[in-house]
């Protein structure tokens, strides 16, 4: 569906410029504001995967480099400038005119893929033909996505090029996964830009407007082969990149060049890719070579942490920073961006950092939460070296192992912690015993948390009081609706200053105020914890 939302945008906007050329100006300015708004609507439903994969398509920079010394990243291709089509009023319509037999039958057109799209009148026919034709682009893009990887796989063999799987290039098992069908998606919206209205025809009698379309198949061979062209530049450039920052000890900006030309070779659908990538006149498979290269990289970084455990109350902080020193052939890595992150726990913590000179790097854990003990990480930060969400996901995706090889690890030894919980419930004038609210509350904490409660007050590091009452109910449809006004403190006993405060309503459903006043606190407890959880985290 992201896809076809975004295929839609890209003609949308058309729509406005194709019927602009008659009609009131005040009438044409409302509907290419109205246009604009959809346009706008549709483009931030389409998810941010499309603005990733489209930044990825037109090459534009990754963010700056950390060293003064880094090549800088090959400039982006310049834009192509947008496609620009024949109005729908181009193609003229006969009113006697019979149906024309493409309405009845899938019309074969050698070297075409066609669509076919149909609209029932509503009333305004400039949008009623604006539809047909949107439907008969939406049945062409539906048929392209189901056969493009055959298109593609048949256009490399057209011209002898090789699929890459492990250096098997008879079979690549790996385009069929979701990445590459994002990619070869995208290509084909962008592709549709070269659709030409083959035809059109209006039905008088059911008042119905038809579309035929269609898009040249050696259209699509041009696009395919000036996106591998430019897609094998960027991945050469970007591996020359690597290979010198390999060489001179520059081991982030070599990790960066690495996962760019693999994203590259994305854009090259996947297919082989022969480069002298160690200059001795015979080319290399570089799609492997990037893996080998990778792999190299992480298994030759050392990462030394010289205090692995440590001690904290659940919920505080660590006292001292986790501190990781990173090493490639025995020599300090520097600008090397490093993340620290919970394997087992969860906390907040100054997690994206760079080594020094000295290969050194530091993270303050502000708060940790979890069950006796929590393991911590130091490892390369892809995010820090790719951008864009789902181009950083599929790096990840395919490195992961790779940079799993070497990394600094902490272990955390956790200390309970401990509260007292005092909430009084109250319905309707009659108070609650024993009431569900608090044991809702201890039940979420423990486990969200790791929180231990007591009897009472001494000893406890934290202290939960409240109150939950119903007083007031009211018809609702066929039934009773009844509120919880929830008034809840919490107070850090070992510090003696209150963590937050809460007010809300909490309202319940039923037959009687009885039954709405019990659902409305049986409801109370889990909204009290989920906002303790919020505020402690």
């Amino acid at each position: 569906m992201t896809h076809r939302l975004g295929m839609i945008v890209t003609f949308f906007a058309a729509f406005a410029m194709m019927f602009g050329a008659c009609g009131d100006p005040q009438k044409e300015q409302a509907q290419r504001d109205a246009d604009r708004r959809k346009t706008e609507s549709i483009r931030a439903r389409s998810g941010d995967a499309f603005a990733d994969l489209e930044a990825a398509e037109r090459g534009l920079p990754a963010p700056k480099r950390d060293v003064e010394d880094a090549k800088p990243e090959p400039p982006p291709e310049p834009e192509v400038k947008p496609y620009i089509e024949k109005p729908v009023t181009a193609v003229p319509v006969n009113p006697a005119r019979a149906a024309p037999d493409w309405t009845n039958n899938q019309p074969k057109m050698p070297g075409y893929y066609v669509g076919i799209g149909v609209a029932t009148s509503r009333g305004d026919e400039e949008q009623d033909w604006a539809r047909a034709r949107n439907s008969a682009y939406v049945e062409l893009g539906s048929t392209l996505k189901v056969h493009i990887n055959s298109v593609i796989t048949d256009y490399f063999k057209e011209n002898n090029m090789k699929l890459y799987d492990k250096d098997n290039v008879t079979k690549d098992s790996s385009r069929q996964d979701s990445s590459y069908k994002q990619d070869t998606q995208f290509f084909v919206d962008t592709t549709l830009e070269g659709v030409e209205i083959h035809d059109r025809w209006k039905d008088e009698g059911q008042k119905k407007y038809w579309m035929l379309v269609r898009l040249s198949k050696a259209e699509i061979a041009r696009k395919i082969r000036e996106r591998l062209e430019k897609a094998r530049k960027k991945a050469v450039d970007y591996v020359k990149a690597a290979i010198k920052a390999e060489a001179d000890g520059r081991v982030g900006e070599a990790f960066k060049g690495y996962f760019a030309s693999y994203l590259a070779l994305r854009e090259y659908f996947g297919g082989v890719v022969d480069y002298d990538v160690n200059g001795d006149g015979k080319p290399e498979v570089l799609n492997h070579e990037i893996e080998r290269a990778v792999h190299r990289l992480s298994a030759d970084l050392s990462w030394k942490v010289a205090q692995p455990n440590h001690k904290a109350v659940i919920g505080s902080a660590i006292a001292d920073p986790l501190a990781v020193a990173v090493t490639y052939k025995n020599q300090p890595v520097r600008s090397l961006p490093v993340v620290f992150a919970f394997q087992r726990g969860e906390g907040s913590i100054e997690g994206h950092v760079s080594t020094g000179d000295d290969g050194g790097a530091t993270a303050q854990v502000v708060k940790i939460f979890g069950d006796k003990k929590a393991i911590l990480e130091a490892r390369v930060d892809v995010s820090a070296l790719v951008s864009g969400r789902n181009p950083i996901r599929i790096v990840e995706a395919k490195f992961a192992n790779d940079l799993s090889l070497n990394t600094g690890k902490f272990f955390v030894e956790l200390e309970e912690l401990s509260a007292f919980i005092n909430i009084e419930e109250e319905l309707l004038g009659e108070e609650v015993r024993p009431g569900s609210v608090a044991a809702d509350i201890k039940d979420r904490l423990h486990k969200a948390l790791g929180i231990v409660f007591t009897k009472g007050t001494r000893g406890a590091d934290m202290e939960i009081s409240g109150v939950a009452v119903v007083s007031r109910c009211t018809d609702f449809f066929q039934q009773r609706q009844c509120t919880a006004d929830v008034n809840v403190t919490v107070t850090d006993r070992t510090r003696s200053r209150q963590l937050f405060a809460k007010k809300y309503k909490v309202k319940g459903n039923g037959e009687d105020d009885q039954e709405a006043g019990r659902k409305a606190l049986s409801k109370a407890g889990g909204r009290i914890a989920r906002e303790i959880i919020k505020g402690m985290k």
